[in-house]
């Protein structure tokens, strides 16, 4: 049984979980469905149609589902969908899609949401990432996997977030930031290379990050254009999982990647 506080709105049509908890002045509105043990704090409001896997945790003053803040936004049935065991700290502000994005504004699993985090339309966001305060997605922009996103942070639309990736507080993103490496500043944002302790932490090997270190060693060589590196790192590091993964994302880019300043 749902515990649902008596000052909490909930729309008939939403469906909600077993042992979810409901606290006061909780507002769910349209089709929202609300998956096994969540709980839902104090004044946060979910607009459907949204999807909120088990066990997450809204705990005060957040605003999730809501339409998307776009001109071409007309009313259209976009969706939110969000994973399993996120904590979504207080007044976290997430979008619904537009269908020109796609229609689905997406989240994954195990995610931390620290206070005044914004999740725009259409993202993309992978598993066990990290936003810290006012940490700031524009639309459509993709963050993978473990990925860190800093205090007073900004990514601009349309930019990715390799996995693994760290972004430090403050800093403006207008390209993409590289896989394992730390990207920091603004205007220009530079990328100060592998975050060698971050990725100790996440269990990375010596060797892994040894041939992380030898990628980036190469993309920073200046007598290098950044073409001639990754073909470089697809000939001395062929073996390096890690090293293809970066050169991939690279040679996606659609944006351009933040590389060190000149």
């Amino acid at each position: 049984m749902a515990r649902i506080h008596p000052t909490a709105v909930i729309d008939p049509r939403a469906r909600l979980g077993e042992d979810v908890e409901i606290g006061a002045f909780v507002v769910i509105e349209g089709e929202v469905e609300v998956g096994p043990r969540c709980v839902v704090g104090p004044f946060t409001r979910i607009e459907g149609p949204t999807s909120v896997g088990e066990e997450t945790i809204f705990v005060s003053h957040c605003s999730i589902g809501a339409p998307p803040q776009d001109w071409s936004y007309k009313g259209d049935p976009t969706r939110l969908e969000i994973g399993a065991r996120n904590t979504f700290r207080e007044f976290v502000t997430v979008h619904r899609g537009t269908v020109k994005g796609g229609g689905v504004t997406r989240i994954g699993s195990d995610g931390l949401f620290m206070a005044y985090s914004h999740i725009a339309h259409d993202c993309q966001v992978g598993d066990h990432v990290l936003f810290a305060n006012n940490g700031t997605l524009a639309g459509h922009v993709v963050v993978g996997n473990r990925a860190a996103v800093g205090a007073l942070s900004a990514v601009h639309q349309f930019c990715r977030v390799g996995e693994y990736a760290y972004i430090g507080g403050g800093t403006i993103a207008t390209k993409d930031c590289l896989p394992f490496m730390r990207t920091v500043g603004s205007r220009p944002a530079r990328c100060f290379g592998p975050n060698t302790v971050g990725l100790e932490r996440q269990g990375f090997s010596e060797e892994r990050r040894r041939a992380i270190k030898a990628a980036w060693r190469l993309l920073h060589r200046p007598d290098l254009t950044t073409s001639e590196a990754v073909a470089q790192i697809e000939a001395q590091l062929a073996d390096s999982a890690d090293a293809r993964l970066l050169v991939d994302f690279i040679r996606s880019s659609t944006r351009g990647v933040i590389l060190a300043a000149g």
